[in-house]
């Protein structure tokens, strides 16, 4: 009786500073950081190897833990194909950490969340150094008004207003659930970090676009809730820059157990957030 081995499944942690790339997926003659971790299996001998990542991050955002699977013909100890992997890629995309994956396992439909950062440099002279990975906020903002205005974001609501793609309404819906939402000063100025079980393309850079006018002066904390309820992508501020914006964490059962959807089925979670 003939019997088939299972073909591993890898899970990858991956960082990569975004500046260099129009985004995670891979696109015709444009530079990605797909095409750069299916080029580095190409050169340790697994050629046509497709790396699924758990979110489609956008041109000019960056990552911390982003994370992708990989089924692959050969059985590396995790250590040894993260060590491969990295003699292979450029200096902008690296592996951080290597685990097998159940069989069946799927990065992207088995994520229970994810975790934001937006980082913002407040000075009134432009960032000489690391200018791509903040944006600049060129005058001081006001953190408790706009903590105060943040508070209605959290929890179970509608977020079309701060999604810049319309098909969501459509197909995925617009309802998510935000589970912390912290403002965090720092020396260089300040961080928005927010984890929520999906996000909606753009969501992330709008409330941060949005908190941004409150920070200012230019709307009360009180104009982030009339935001929340328009259901209108107009009612919201612009969409703040990309630089800012990290993935820092995709977050999984600890036995990496799917998210309670079926295989092959697509979550109530997000494809692309930013």
């Amino acid at each position: 009786m003939c019997t088939t081995e299972p073909v591993p499944t890898y899970l990858l942690t991956i960082a990569y500073d975004g500046t260099a790339y129009r985004g995670w997926q891979r696109q015709d003659g444009q530079p990605t950081v797909q095409q750069q971790l299916e080029q580095a299996f190409a050169a340790i001998d697994c050629p046509a190897v497709h790396v699924e990542a758990a979110g489609r991050t956008d041109a000019g955002v960056h990552a911390v833990g982003q994370s992708a699977h990989a089924v692959i013909g050969r059985d590396f100890p995790p250590d040894k194909l993260q060590l491969a992997l990295n003699a292979n890629l450029p200096p902008d995309v690296a592996v951080q950490a290597v685990r097998r994956a159940p069989d069946g396992f799927h990065a992207r439909f088995f994520a229970r969340g994810k975790r934001y950062v937006y980082r913002c440099c407040v000075s009134p002279v432009r960032p000489a150094i690391g200018r791509t990975l903040y944006h600049w906020v060129r005058r001081p903002v006001d953190l408790q008004a706009m903590r105060a205005a943040a508070r209605c974001l959290l929890g179970r609501h509608d977020f079309r207003s701060f999604a810049t793609n319309p098909g969501y309404a459509r197909t995925r819906g617009t309802v998510r659930t935000l589970q912390h939402l912290h403002l965090f000063a720092r020396p260089y100025g300040f961080d928005l970090a927010v984890q929520g079980d999906g996000f909606l393309y753009n969501m992330v850079r709008a409330i941060a676009g949005s908190l941004l006018e409150v920070g200012y002066g230019n709307r009360p904390p009180s104009w982030l809730a009339e935001v929340l309820q328009a259901r209108d992508r107009r009612a919201a501020a612009a969409t703040a820059p990309a630089g800012g914006l990290y993935l820092v964490r995709v977050l999984y059962a600890a036995d990496l157990s799917p998210a309670g959807v079926e295989p092959g089925r697509e979550p109530d979670l997000d494809s692309a957030e930013e």
